[in-house]
């Protein structure tokens, strides 16, 4: 089933549609300072790439793409601000209702709300701003495009286990207004009916990255609430079902583990109403008994479809009358990008994942670290270049490494972001007052050796500020993002995969 999510925007240049299509492969968005003159879709359709062009391809737009790793990896969402030609900075805004909705930049006091010509929409003057592209493993691209004097911000995607498969807007001399057409990825999800009595309302709680935590009410021997706690993304999201109670026993899923529940046992008493509720997990375990285990038996279990994702079921005022799934299939476990470390500020950058990482280099200047690059690997023997995120000088030390081509990971990567200081004398005093802070120190722990950067001098210094690993038991490092400032690092972190599934690929 298709979503056509409406256009944000505004309603003035040409209309277009991009249809619906099976995959979204790669983003070219073209800007300039003015905004977004330009967006070519790759996207595959029935085996073959399509491409669509929208807006005018010339030479003063700096064009940046962002490639998708289909099909395992897809679009989910789009965030974007939508700014109003009519706002200008000359006098004060007499009002401040509604400001609220907008993204102000810079402070409202600069700013002037003028009315539009009599009898003109003043949509006509909305234009977008700014767009972003979300994935299913997290990853975002940059932002495309600039913020505008007075901005709203919107989002466009469809419901859980939707993907992107089409734009549609509207093009002037730049974006005016843009839309999406989500499809569920149905191949990838089952759905099984409730057990139990035709008797409450239905729910459907949709489909989620995993769930996180089960919490069942009991009352007189069967189940008079359920609550479940899901993750989609960084978000944690609960629905709650049936009776509403203070007290619930609760099971909890080890998410560190990647723990999923697999299957679940339960009984309807004589009534048809659910009695009892035992969850059976991914890592051989099982919840205790929720309830009494009298009545008919059944089983929530898709065959082919291991992991369940959400619930749906029928409930009441006081019981909880059916309860049924929705499952997915367990593909290759997803890339995780692990939050940066270090200072706040500075541009971001960021290499996207990976198959490993087979070079290292770093450059530092006066102790501190001025800039990392890495050397990818993706396929057997393809090696992809990561950016080049501050300007390099002839007079910088570089320090190089290289990892056995097949063999070798990085597993963790420890560091220091703060101030190295002498132990006494001036200029200890000097460097505090200053206040500046850098990453001081970089050291790469591979599972066959350790490759470290500053950190290791012998004179009489000290460091303060914090020291940091970035990393996850079982898993190894694919991809590196940060921020840079002043052409020099600031922030660094990672993105993980697991190295048990990697294996196996590597010995089939």
């Amino acid at each position: 089933m298709t979503t056509r999510v409406p256009d944000h925007g505004g309603i003035s240049g040409d209309l277009f549609d991009d249809g619906v299509n099976d995959y979204v492969r790669k983003v070219i968005v073209g800007e300039c300072c003015q905004g977004i003159g330009y967006i070519k879709m790759e996207y595959v359709k029935d085996g073959t790439v399509v491409q669509r062009e929208h807006g005018k391809n010339t030479g003063r737009l700096t064009k940046t793409a962002f490639e998708v790793n289909y099909p395992d990896e897809y679009i989910t969402s789009i965030w974007g601000t939508v700014r109003d030609d009519y706002i200008y900075g000359t006098r004060t805004v007499a009002s401040c209702a509604d400001l609220s909705k907008f993204k102000l930049v810079p402070p409202f006091e600069k700013f002037t709300v003028p009315t539009s010509k009599s009898g003109e929409d003043p949509r006509y003057k909305y234009a977008v701003s700014e767009i972003q592209f979300k994935t299913s493993y997290g990853r975002t691209s940059p932002v495309f495009g600039t913020p505008g004097l007075l901005s709203k911000e919107f989002v466009l995607e469809g419901k859980n286990g939707t993907k992107l498969v089409g734009l549609h807007g509207r093009f002037g001399e730049f974006l005016c207004g843009i839309g999406a057409h989500f499809i569920f990825v149905s191949s990838d999800f089952k759905q099984l009916e409730p057990h139990g009595a035709l008797l409450g309302v239905s729910w459907d709680d949709g489909v989620y990255d995993c769930v996180r935590k089960v919490r069942v009410g009991e009352d007189g021997g069967r189940l008079s609430s359920v609550e479940f706690e899901y993750a989609n993304g960084n978000q944690l999201i609960s629905h709650r079902h049936g009776k509403k109670l203070q007290e619930r026993k609760e099971f909890v899923l080890d998410y560190g583990k990647d723990e999923y529940i697999k299957s679940v046992e339960g009984f309807c008493d004589r009534y048809g109403f659910v009695s009892s509720l035992t969850f059976k997990t991914s890592l051989g375990r099982d919840s205790e008994v929720f309830g009494k285990a009298v009545g008919t038996k059944f089983v929530l279990m898709a065959e082919g479809y291991d992991k369940l994702v959400g619930f749906r079921g029928r409930s009441s005022a006081n019981r909880i009358t059916a309860l049924g799934a929705n499952f997915a299939v367990v593909q290759a476990p997803p890339v995780k990008k692990l939050e940066a470390k270090g200072g706040e500020h500075g541009c971001e950058w960021d290499d996207g994942f990976h198959d490993s990482v087979y070079r290292i280099i770093v450059t530092t200047e006066h102790a501190v670290v001025k800039s990392v690059k890495f050397e990818y690997v993706n396929g057997k023997y393809q090696t992809v270049q990561g950016g080049d995120h501050v300007k390099i000088s002839s007079t910088d030390e570089t320090e190089e490494f290289k990892l056995w081509f097949g063999d070798e990971y990085i597993t963790s990567v420890e560091g220091h972001y703060g101030q190295k200081l002498r132990l006494s004398g001036p200029s200890r005093e000097v460097t505090k007052l200053i206040g500046y802070k850098y990453i001081t120190m970089l050291k790469f722990n591979t599972n066959m050796s350790t490759y470290q950067v500053l950190g290791k001098e012998s004179e009489d210094y000290e460091y303060e500020g914090k020291s940091f690993v970035l990393g996850m038991e079982g898993h190894k490092i694919v991809g590196f993002h940060g921020r840079s400032a002043y052409d020099t690092l600031k922030q660094i972190g990672v993105y993980v995969k697991p190295i048990v599934c990697l294996m196996a690929l590597k010995f089939e």
